[in-house]
């Protein structure tokens, strides 16, 4: 039976299966702060943005997004 808190309607989770899963956060309150912390780690791993307007194809921009996801990988898998 879903729990309506304002205009959002939650649910609540259901683990299937018999493994252990310890990394999902059940606690609602815990998993915002835990999702806020990688959001954070996120952010601090992605190189900047550079500002101001930049014209380009929509495949250079596909080429400049790839390559900062790439740059963010390295720096969260090298820490």
């Amino acid at each position: 039976m879903p729990k309506i808190v304002g205009d959002t309607t939650l649910w609540r989770m259901r683990i299937v299966g018999r493994q252990n899963r310890p990394e999902i956060e059940l606690d609602p309150v815990k998993a915002y702060r835990r999702a806020r912390a990688l959001d954070a780690m996120l952010r601090a791993a992605l190189p900047p943005v550079p500002r101001g307007v930049t014209r380009g194809t929509h495949e250079y921009f596909n080429r400049v997004d790839a390559a900062r996801q790439i740059a963010a990988a390295r720096k969260l898998n090298g820490a």
